[in-house]
């Protein structure tokens, strides 16, 4: 009797067991581990092996490290190395200025080399009143010439022997600076005078826009005004 007893209460305790344990499995389900969590079962909660970690980009002047796996960006951007002229880390270039090659007469590279920028402005003569113009103003080794197109693209030329233009720059401080410039005839720019070189150049050197103002009244009046930025004008100036 008391074995019988014994075995009864033995076969109880299994069958309550086995019921414990069938009811505290689960089928999982499991969601990917993630950067920073470990697979997690969406029932249960369970949580199983390690987080993948972060894989870090490398940051780059505009863009702080970015994880390639999740998109979480930490840090700051590490910025370009300058403001002005080509960035040294990734070449990115913010000069006003471009640099460019004249042709010889065959129209191959002649290793003569010039910077250049462009500009939008007004011009007026007895026909028009501040109408639309666009300006280049060209540097080589030997000259500053000022190109100039009324409406935007109707370029000025020499017409007669040659034609003075009184040229005004005001720099950033309002101080006006005074110079000549020539236009021959057949010619497309408006040239300074030599002697007046090193007096244009520092001004392009040490500001940061500069207004430039020119006025011809050989034949009739027509003035011209417009603005340049002098941003990386040093850095490519070396380049000539």
């Amino acid at each position: 009797m008391k074995r019988l007893t014994l075995l009864l209460v033995i076969v109880l305790l299994f069958s309550m067991t086995s019921c414990d344990d069938s009811n505290s499995k689960c089928s999982h389900t499991w969601t990917d581990a993630t950067c920073t969590e470990e697979k997690t079962c969406t029932k249960c909660g369970e949580r199983q092996g390690t987080a993948l970690g972060h894989m870090w980009s490398d940051a780059t002047c505009t863009e702080a490290k970015i994880c390639s796996r999740c998109n979480e960006t930490s840090g700051e951007p590490l910025g370009h190395t300058t403001d002005s002229g080509t960035c040294s880390r990734c070449g990115e270039s913010f000069s006003s200025w471009e640099l460019g090659e004249y042709n010889d007469e065959f129209g191959q590279p002649s290793g003569k080399k010039y910077i250049v920028t462009e500009a939008y402005g007004v011009f007026s003569n007895s026909a028009t009143t501040n109408s639309t113009l666009y300006a280049a103003v060209q540097i080589d080794k030997e000259n500053i010439g000022i190109m100039l197109w009324e409406y935007g693209n109707h370029l000025v030329k020499g017409t007669f022997d040659y034609e003075n233009y009184s040229i005004t720059i005001l720099d950033e401080n309002g101080t006006k600076h005074y110079f000549t410039g020539t236009i021959y005839k057949g010619n497309t720019r408006v040239y300074f005078k030599y002697s007046d070189r090193d007096a244009v150049i520092n001004l392009l050197q040490t500001n940061d826009t500069l207004k430039i103002y020119l006025k011809s009244s050989k034949y009739s009046i027509s003035t011209y005004l417009f603005t340049i930025e002098t941003k990386g004008f040093s850095e490519m100036y070396k380049k000539l």
